[in-house]
């Protein structure tokens, strides 16, 4: 119910105010995960984590992620996450996103992802792009949506991207 709560206030807070200068990208991807993990002397876990999915976005677009990184539970199960994810479009272009959340709940959360580089045109417009995201855990299935927040001449030259 919590983790419920976490993603209707995170929704409801990211549409209240858009700007007539921006437009946002959604993007809903599903994944896979392969967590790793060993339990030190002083109650922290730490993990590797490995991820492959799928992704599309309100622009048309669609494509493949993979991910990796750590994962690490403090004894109290404040968790942080560091995770950098490859995303590759349905027309070969690669993107790059630095991944990070803190809390208290490895099975779903909201937190943020930022691009750091890519190989799409306009990426001098791109990089640099911090995206939202709230993300649920269904056994090793998670089930993520992201919000990024871009120009609207970026937008428009995305989506024209996207129509050939």
């Amino acid at each position: 119910m919590r983790i419920l709560l976490t993603l209707i206030i995170f929704f409801f807070i990211s549409n209240v105010v858009i700007s007539n200068e921006t437009k946002e990208i959604i993007m809903k991807s599903h994944s896979t995960s392969e967590i790793k993990s060993f339990k030190l002397e002083n109650g922290t876990n730490f993990s590797s984590y490995a991820s492959e999915g799928s992704w599309e976005d309100n622009l048309g677009n669609y494509g493949l992620s993979k991910c990796m990184g750590t994962v690490t539970t403090m004894p109290n199960n404040d968790i942080n996450l560091n995770i950098m994810c490859e995303s590759t479009d349905k027309n070969g272009h690669k993107s790059w996103s630095a991944v990070k959340r803190s809390g208290s709940n490895m099975s779903g959360g909201i937190g943020y992802s930022e691009i750091v580089d890519s190989t799409a045109p306009y990426k001098d417009l791109f990089i640099g792009t911090r995206c939202k995201y709230a993300t649920n855990y269904l056994t090793n299935v998670s089930f993520t949506i992201t919000k990024c927040p871009v120009s609207n001449d970026l937008y428009t030259k995305l989506l024209d991207l996207v129509e050939k």
